[in-house]
C-alpha cells in the first residue's frame, strides 16, 4: 500500500509537469522541430523516442518536465499518424526510457501509468552500439543533460554519413562541449568527447532552451534539435582524440 501510494503521488506530480509544459511558450516549436525531422527521415517505419539520462522523476521536478516534454512530443507524432486513414504498424510512435538510477517507484510510474517502457541495460545498450535506425524504427534521442561521455557514445557508434544522417538527437548542443574543452573548461579527469566535438561542426542545431520562462528552471537549459545533412563519409570532419 504505501509503495501504491508512493506511485500515485509521483504519477500525479508528472501529470502537473505534463500540463506545464503544455502550456509553455517554447513548446510548440521545440516540438515541431522535432517532429520536421523526424517526417523528413522515417518513411514507413515506427519511431521510439528514447529517453536517456533523465534521472529519478520521483525525486526531481526536472526529471518530471523532461519525461513531461518526451511525452508531449510522442503525443504530437502520434496524432500526425492517427490521422492517416493508411496507418499501419509500421507507423508507431513509442516511448522508451533507460537511466541506472531509476527507483521501484520510477519504473512502475513509467511502464504502468505513463506509457513508458524502461529498458534493461542490456536493451538500452544496444541502442546506443548501433551503427543507425533500423529498416523497420527511426529512433529519436532524447538525452537531456546528460554527461559528454553518454553522447560520445551515441555519435561515435553512428560516425558515417549514413549514419549521421539518420540520427537526431535532442539534448545539451554538441558546440558547448567543443567550447569547454576549447576554453580548458571541462573536467580534466573525464574523457574528451572527441566524436561530439568533431561533429559540433557538422552539426545542424536549432536551440529550443526556454531561458528563464520555464517554471522549473534550469529543466531545459542548452536543449537543442541536432541533425546532420552529411553528403559523403569524406566530408566528415577529422577526429582528434
Amino acid at each position: 500500500e504505501a509503495l501504491a501510494a508512493r506511485v500515485e503521488a509521483c504519477a500525479m506530480r508528472i501529470e502537473r509537469a505534463v500540463g506545464d509544459v503544455r502550456e509553455a511558450q517554447f513548446v510548440d516549436a521545440a516540438v515541431e522541430a522535432v517532429r520536421a525531422a523526424v517526417e523528413a527521415r522515417r518513411g514507413e517505419r515506427r519511431v521510439t523516442t528514447l529517453v536517456l539520462g533523465l534521472g529519478s522523476p520521483a525525486a526531481s521536478a526536472a526529471a518530471r518536465c523532461q519525461l513531461a516534454f518526451a511525452k508531449v512530443l510522442v503525443e504530437r507524432l502520434r496524432g500526425n499518424v492517427e490521422e492517416d486513414d493508411t496507418t499501419t504498424s509500421t507507423r508507431e510512435v513509442t516511448l522508451k526510457s533507460y537511466d541506472p538510477c531509476f527507483t521501484v517507484v520510477d519504473e512502475k510510474v513509467l511502464d504502468e501509468t505513463h506509457a513508458c517502457e524502461t529498458l534493461t541495460r542490456e536493451a538500452c545498450d544496444e541502442y546506443l552500439s548501433a551503427s543507425t535506425s533500423g529498416k523497420d524504427e527511426l529512433v529519436v534521442f532524447y538525452m537531456p543533460h546528460c554527461e559528454g561521455h553518454l553522447y560520445e557514445s551515441v555519435v561515435r557508434a553512428r560516425w558515417s554519413a549514413e549514419a549521421l544522417a539518420d540520427f537526431i538527437c535532442v539534448g545539451n548542443t554538441f558546440e558547448t562541449y567543443a567550447d569547454r574543452w576549447r576554453a580548458k573548461n571541462a573536467d580534466p579527469e573525464k574523457k574528451r568527447p572527441s566524436h561530439v566535438i568533431a561533429a559540433s561542426s557538422i552539426v545542424h542545431a536549432r536551440l529550443v532552451d526556454p531561458g528563464d520562462t520555464f517554471v522549473v528552471q534550469g529543466a531545459f537549459n542548452d536543449t537543442s534539435v541536432q541533425t546532420f545533412d552529411v553528403k559523403s563519409d569524406d566530408d566528415l570532419p577529422e577526429v582528434t582524440e
